[in-house]
């Protein structure tokens, strides 16, 4: 059974350099958000919820901030991996 070409798309490498770059750099776009939303919930998620306070620990808010900084050096790994021209 065929796949349907959305899916062929989807998982098959792009043809070109510039365009696996820009591949490369839409996915290191959003897990830079992920990055920044980790973070900002780790340190300021109490402040700007106050009904957060009691549901999050210590711990937990530096698991969120640990979980941050860990995706912010996946994203700089992911753009290191750029091709050259």
């Amino acid at each position: 059974m065929k796949r349907p070409r959305l899916f062929r798309r989807m998982f098959t490498s792009a043809p070109t350099r510039e365009a696996r770059n820009e591949q490369k750099k839409s996915g290191a776009a959003f897990l830079n958000a992920v990055a920044i939303t980790l973070f900002v919930a780790g340190l300021f998620g109490p402040a700007i919820n106050p009904a957060l306070a009691g549901s999050l620990s210590v711990f937990e808010r530096g698991l969120l901030v640990f979980g941050g900084i860990l995706a912010h050096i996946l994203v700089r790994a992911v753009l290191w991996s750029l091709e050259d021209k």
